[in-house]
């Protein structure tokens, strides 16, 4: 949801205010702030900025979603629900850029690790349907499209 740079000022946020509270000796409200920064960091790699990506696919700002989806180095190591936006979102920005090879593997990927709502699989499907219509395949497309 955040992106890397206001994690980054939240551990940071979090480390200062642990370091005044153990200089009060205030133990708990320290451990706290460190459990938070942990637990930032620990979201960055778990979730990564898939939301905020996919937030930008849907306002269709394409080149921020690719900014924001390039910097998960790791996707396996993202949750399930997370790992099927983040190829959803690849999926759609490698059909802006014409590769309909990726396109077609990240959707049909996405579509198989499970997306939570029924428009996004419909939109996956779209798109797809899409990529087969390019790659003029139509029956595949109508297949696609009849799903």
């Amino acid at each position: 949801m955040f992106t890397p740079i206001i994690r980054i000022v939240l551990v940071i946020f979090s480390l200062i205010t642990a370091a005044y509270f153990y200089s009060k000796e205030d133990f708990a409200n320290m451990s706290m702030m460190l459990i938070a920064g942990g637990l930032i960091i620990y979201g960055y790699f778990k979730y990564g900025t898939v939301y905020a990506a996919f937030q930008q696919i849907k306002k269709a700002n394409i080149k921020k979603a690719e900014e924001l989806i390039s910097k998960i180095k790791n996707p396996d190591k993202l949750t399930k629900g997370h790992k099927s936006y983040y190829y959803f979102t690849t999926g759609i920005i490698a059909l802006e850029k014409k590769d309909f090879e990726k396109s077609h593997s990240d959707l049909t990927q996405a579509l198989h690790m499970g997306l939570r709502t029924k428009n996004d699989k419909s939109i996956v499907l779209l798109n797809l349907a899409n990529v087969e219509l390019l790659r003029k395949d139509y029956n595949k497309a109508i297949n696609i499209l009849k799903k």
